[in-house]
Order: C-alpha cells, then sequence, then structure tokens
C-alpha cells in the first residue's frame, strides 16, 4: 500500500477535480489517498472523498500577498517535514507548481507532474503583462525541467505547454465513469418539467467552471442569438466561477423574454440529469487541454457545438461533435446548430464511450501501472 498525495483541487467542479475524484474511485481500495487542499474552503467533492473514498483531505491554505511566493516554499518545506508520502501527484495548468514539486522530492517522493490544460487561465491579463508573463512561464518550466519528475498530461497540447514539448510526457487519456451520465429519458423528462420547459422546446448546455477561458460571455450571446431566431428555445448553465459575476451582469442587461429562457443553476451533482435533459452542449473555450464536459456529453449521445480549442483526442463519436473557430460570429455558430441524434438512439452511446481510451477500466490500468513503476 502506497501513500499517496494529490495536489490541484480546487473549491469548484472542473477537470482537475474531476480527474482527482476519479484516481480516488480506482485506487482508493488498495492505497492511502492523501490530498493537499490549499484553499480555506471544502475543495469540489469532499463530502464524497472522505465520506465514502475514506480519502484524508489536509487543509493547509496558502499564504498570499507580495511576500506569499517565499512563505509558500517555507510552507511546502514544513509540510513535508510534518507528512511523508511515496508519490506526490501534482495536477496543474501550469509550471507555476515546480516549488511543491522540488519540496515533494526534497523529501524523498516519487513526483508526477500532471498538464491538464494548454494554457494557464490564473495569467489571463491585459497585453501590457503578455512579456513579463512569458519570462515568468519560460523561467518556471526551465526549473520544472530540471527536476527528476514523471511528466505527465491529458493530451499533445497539454504536454507542449507544460513542458515545451510532448517528448518524454507520458498522455494520460482522461478517465470516465460513462455509466453515469448515460442518456435517461426520465430524468430529460424530469429536468424539463421542474424548469418548465416543454418537450419539443431545443435547449442549449453550457457544462463547465465559469472562468475566461471558457468564454462564458460568448457562450451567451449566441445563445442570445438562437433564442431570438428560434434556433432554440432556452440555454441552461451548469457549473460557478469567477465569471458568475459576468453571467448575472450579462443577464441584466437582455430583455425579459430571453433573461427568463436562460436558466444559471450552478454547480450540480447529477449532470446525467443536465446532459439528458438538454439537445447541444455549447463550448467555445478559449483554450482547452481536454476537457471532461465533451467526454461525457457524447456518452450521452449529446451534439456538441465547441470552438476548435478542443483537441482532436476529445472525439468519441465523429456525428456528435462539430469544430467551429472562436472567432466566427455568432450567426455562423447559430447556423451551425444541428442535432445529430434523436432521443431514442442517445442511450447507445455509452457502449460507444466504454470502448474507448476514456473508460474508467483502461484508465485504472493506466494510473495502477504509472504508480508502480513511477
Amino acid at each position: 500500500m502506497k501513500k499517496i498525495l494529490l495536489f490541484g483541487a480546487t473549491p469548484f467542479q472542473g477537470g482537475i477535480e474531476t480527474f482527482i475524484m476519479n484516481i480516488c474511485k480506482v485506487m482508493s481500495y488498495d492505497n492511502e489517498i492523501y490530498i493537499y487542499n490549499f484553499s480555506s474552503q471544502k475543495i469540489a467533492y469532499q463530502d464524497i472523498l472522505t465520506k465514502e473514498l475514506g480519502v484524508k483531505v489536509l487543509q493547509v491554505a496558502n499564504v498570499g500577498g507580495k511576500l506569499g511566493h517565499i512563505s509558500r516554499k517555507m510552507q511546502y518545506k514544513q509540510f513535508f517535514k510534518k507528512f511523508k508520502f511515496d508519490i506526490v501527484h501534482v495536477n496543474a495548468n501550469s509550471p507555476s507548481n515546480c516549488d511543491f514539486a522540488l519540496a515533494a522530492l526534497t523529501s524523498g517522493a516519487k513526483v508526477i507532474y500532471h498538464s491538464h490544460n494548454d494554457s494557464a487561465e490564473s495569467f489571463v491579463m491585459g497585453k501590457k503583462y503578455k512579456n513579463l508573463i512569458s519570462k515568468v512561464r519560460s523561467f518556471q518550466r526551465k526549473r520544472l525541467a530540471g527536476l527528476d519528475i514523471k511528466r505527465v498530461a491529458v493530451s499533445d497540447n497539454a504536454a507542449k505547454w507544460m513542458f515545451d514539448n510532448s517528448q518524454n510526457v507520458q498522455i494520460i487519456p482522461n478517465g470516465v465513469d460513462f455509466d453515469r451520465i448515460t442518456f435517461s429519458e426520465e430524468k430529460r423528462a424530469r429536468g424539463r418539467s421542474t424548469l418548465h420547459i416543454s418537450a419539443s422546446d431545443t435547449i442549449l448546455l453550457v457544462a463547465s467552471r465559469l472562468t475566461t477561458q471558457k468564454n462564458i460571455g460568448k457562450s451567451l450571446s449566441i445563445a442570445k442569438l438562437a433564442i431570438e431566431k428560434n434556433a432554440a428555445q432556452h440555454l441552461i448553465i451548469v457549473g460557478d466561477g469567477e465569471e458568475r459575476a459576468l453571467v448575472n451582469a450579462t443577464l441584466n442587461d437582455y430583455p425579459q423574454d430571453i433573461k427568463q429562457r436562460i436558466h444559471v443553476l450552478g454547480a450540480q451533482g447529477d449532470m446525467q440529469l443536465w446532459y439528458s435533459v438538454s439537445d447541444i452542449l455549447l463550448m467555445p473555450s478559449i483554450y482547452e487541454g481536454l476537457p471532461y464536459s465533451v467526454l461525457e456529453a457524447q456518452a450521452n449521445g449529446l451534439s456538441i457545438l465547441a470552438s476548435n480549442a478542443i483537441p482532436q483526442q476529445a472525439v468519441i463519436a465523429k456525428n456528435l461533435i462539430h469544430f467551429m473557430d472562436v472567432q466566427e460570429n455568432d450567426d455562423m455558430w447559430v447556423q451551425n446548430m444541428q442535432f445529430s441524434v434523436n432521443s431514442q438512439k442517445r442511450k447507445e452511446y455509452v457502449q460507444v464511450a466504454n470502448q474507448s481510451r476514456y473508460s474508467l477500466k483502461n484508465f485504472e490500468s493506466i494510473m495502477d501501472n504509472i504508480y508502480d513503476t513511477v
């Protein structure tokens, strides 16, 4: 039995949090798993992780402010003096956690550094910061390159972003519990009834963390035009994040007849319900690693209209997904809205998904091998 520390979880339900949940599902039965919580809040899925899967969450809120960087180095050093692990698995969107990786290595742990994105949303800033950001990232990558770590990524793009190239980087397909989100006719009817939406209406779905990366403003403007043109009748937004205020402010400027057709639900536990309720997943992301929602939506038989920032590696069923240039105007996005399958056939796609490289069984085999050989 190995002691494994997982790093990277936040209070918001996103790709890293889902990945960590799935790691715990398949690896907790014969390993002792801990999660480093650098937030002052509970991490996403914490109750399930601790109560159902026996995972231990270690609360170590990071120090902020101007001295935060120096303080965190000391904090990491003290943490690894107190706690010892066989493996430390760093899940990250950027190379900025190189200090944590170094502290883990110094303590004697084996370190896996896992890239989950092909950019870093925390550094989406104005143009005047671009050169500074570039220099910071370059410095961090050089530090990371000098560490004796196992390099892994969710996609080729994510590998190149984090490590400058995809050589000596193992690509790990995100594992998805597809059976959990298979299409449900009963939930489709129930969810629509709850929101007072008729069975014949077309529903667009945004299912993601509400961040700049996800381009939520674009989703709203596309949906508004689609509703005005009667190409769709409703938009459901599932998820939360720092752009929630932008969503609320934008909706306040919309006419009442549009606003009442946009349903902002926040984070939700039962995604099978909302995938089943909907007809088209809308995802005009600016950049992506390998989004879980695209994989899950395909298993649910949901049609997808996505930006070409989504890597081709995410395609499970070609007939379900249509890629668009994120720079295309809203009218072009609306023109390309179409159903790929009717609801009667949507249940069939879970079988296709379970035969893909993203099945939970395949994921378990890969992670078991990595943890055994790192």
